[in-house]
């Protein structure tokens, strides 16, 4: 499987990456906060974030059947702060050269490694496009696997009984990670 970035404008590939996004994070039925950060149509069976997609770059990796395997959305513009919509503050304005990340999933159930090689290689990816750094939120059961990827907590936020952590990875610290064995 190769990484490969969706154009938004076909729309058999958007349906699947929506709908794979969708099936990801329905799953998790005590993550209520995640219904603030993205566009959710359950009747349709598909999530999308509230970013523009004129302002993100979404990374696949396709199974050979055509479905997402793995996936992210990293918003380059920041226009809007995902995260700002769980009360963390945007980045500084003098802060070149940093993204976010706005959904980062696996279809395969605690797919660790999978998460991890796919960082790894988005983080190389967008060293090419001239990113530094990307913010992340995370929620407290994901936070080491997180940290282990790289991940530097800068914020800890408490909203309905839920927490969330704001995390700032050092692009060419992960992509320089070492495949686990």
């Amino acid at each position: 499987m190769t990484l490969e970035r969706l154009d938004p404008a076909d729309p058999v590939a958007l349906e699947r990456f929506e709908r794979a996004f969708h099936a990801a994070f329905s799953r998790a039925k005590g993550n209520r906060l995640a219904r603030r950060l993205w566009h959710w149509d359950d009747a349709a069976g598909r999530t999308r974030p509230h970013i523009p997609y004129a302002d993100q770059h979404v990374y696949v990796r396709w199974q050979d059947d055509g479905a997402v395997d793995t996936a992210g959305a990293v918003n380059w513009r920041l226009a809007d702060y995902q995260a700002a919509r769980l009360g963390f503050p945007p980045p500084p304005p003098d802060l070149s050269g940093h993204c976010e990340i706005l959904a980062l999933f696996s279809q395969r159930d605690a797919d660790l490694v999978g998460l991890r090689t796919f960082l790894v290689e988005v983080a190389g990816t967008l060293l090419a496009h001239g990113f530094q750094s990307a913010d992340a939120t995370s929620t407290d059961r994901l936070l080491p696997v997180y940290q282990h990827i790289g991940g530097r907590p800068l914020e800890r936020r408490s909203l309905d009984g839920e927490h969330r952590t704001l995390l700032r990875f050092p692009l060419q610290e992960v992509a320089q990670l070492q495949a686990l064995t």
